[in-house]
């Protein structure tokens, strides 16, 4: 999560985080960023708010949305895991 990168406490919020990333495997099949460099590069362009692309050829939009909303950039604006 990008909190987590910028050196914040792992919260739940982080796992909401990483449940959006899992959901994005499960619906394309590809790990995040596959064609990037795992570097710090990377990491700070997930600071600045750059996450995987799907479409919704993929997945249905409201499956898109939710994955979405896990990696808002603000982790208390993120669903929780009841409401998920």
């Amino acid at each position: 999560a990008p909190e987590v990168l910028r050196g914040k406490p792992y919260t739940q919020a982080a796992d909401v985080y990483s449940f959006g990333m899992v959901m994005y495997y499960i619906a394309t099949g590809r790990q995040p960023f596959v064609n990037c460099a795992h570097d710090n590069i990377l990491a700070l362009n997930i600071c600045n708010g750059i996450r995987p692309e799907i479409n919704e050829q993929e997945a249905p939009k409201f499956y898109i949305d939710l994955m979405k909303n896990c990696w808002d950039p603000d982790p208390n604006k993120r669903p929780s895991a009841i409401e998920i």
